[in-house]
């Protein structure tokens, strides 16, 4: 199964298509090394229909800047959410934390993702919600995790040593991601 398909199967049976935006077509995707895995898509994502980091938000904005600054090439990555639906409220104009239950079952939908990846080498766990998806991830692929900080502007305006340790974490999972795989 290619990961459209995946997507089309959420969609199909979250009832609610809009609700789960897909993947970005210009990145990598099913050719991709590494797999990024953040908590939950924004109301951008679901504007643009995409995970982009390409969106007009925050997040995203810092998040590409980092792949920069590291030297990740977009055709390198997918991108993707542990809770691949909108999880905010009606209007669509506030995101809220995932909870237990979302990322249990958020999850379930990680395998298809992973097996439509047959290149990839590393998954890169984005934040403390997606952290939580760890030892499922790891009991079904033999692929590298890591983990960074998550690119929101929350993140990054109180921490002061998150930027420079993510550009650290991308930077040695790129220079050592031969060695995986």
């Amino acid at each position: 199964m290619n990961l459209s398909a995946v997507v089309d199967k959420i969609r199909q049976e979250h009832g609610c298509s809009e609700d789960v935006p897909g993947f970005d077509p210009r990145n990598g995707n099913e050719n991709a090394t590494f797999l990024f895995l953040f908590e939950a898509p924004g109301a951008k994502a679901l504007k643009t229909g995409y995970i982009s980091f390409d969106n007009s938000d925050p997040t995203a904005r810092n998040f590409k800047q980092q792949l920069e600054q590291a030297g990740i090439d977009r055709k390198e990555i997918a991108v993707w959410n542990t809770v691949p639906w909108y999880i905010g409220n009606q209007s669509k104009s506030s995101i809220r934390a995932a909870k237990g239950k979302d990322i249990q079952s958020g999850i379930s939908y990680l395998q298809p993702i992973i097996e439509a990846m047959p290149a990839l080498k590393c998954i890169v766990l984005v934040g403390s919600a997606a952290r939580r998806a760890h030892i499922f991830v790891s009991q079904i692929t033999d692929a590298r995790i890591l983990s960074c900080h998550h690119t929101s502007a929350k993140v990054m305006n109180t921490n002061p040593n998150a930027l420079a340790e993510n550009i650290r974490v991308l930077r040695f999972m790129k220079q050592t991601s031969a060695k995986y795989g």
